[in-house]
């Protein structure tokens, strides 16, 4: 029998807005620790707390790892809406340069929730299997 994994989706949220001042690897942590138990993202639980911000960001990633999985993300996520202002996941995201890059290319599963972040974000190939990845955004291409 394999590790067993609980997500626990406040934890993962925490982690991965923690991660933009910090440099705390929290997230990816636990983003390991659910590959070693076999985790599927598709089982992912609903986010339980209230914030729009914290849903949408929960609901990106769940959905980011669901794909690079290889697997369909959770129902529920087509349900999360956008955050109420662009929430991004990296720290040089006020660079001028950078932030136009950033918002072209952040997978289209997170920009759609106003969440923004490289297309590698938490992309731990060792530790995922298949080489699915989700696409692009297309935001600002028009």
């Amino acid at each position: 029998m394999g590790p067993v994994f609980s997500l626990n989706p406040r934890e993962l949220v925490v982690a991965a807005l923690r991660d933009i001042d910090d440099s705390d690897l929290t997230v990816c942590q636990i983003i390991k620790d659910a590959a070693r138990a076999g985790f599927s993202w598709s089982d992912a639980p609903p986010p339980d707390f209230p914030y729009v911000r914290a849903r949408a960001v929960y609901a990106s990633l769940v959905e980011l790892l669901a794909w690079r999985n290889g697997d369909d993300p959770p129902a529920w996520t087509k349900s999360v809406g956008p955050a109420p202002a662009p929430v991004f996941l990296v720290r040089s995201a006020k660079n001028c340069p950078f932030f136009l890059r950033l918002t072209l290319m952040t997978p289209a599963c997170m920009a759609e929730r106003n969440v923004f972040a490289l297309p590698d974000y938490m992309d731990l190939k060792p530790w995922l299997k298949g080489p699915k990845q989700p696409e692009a955004s297309t935001a600002l291409q028009a």
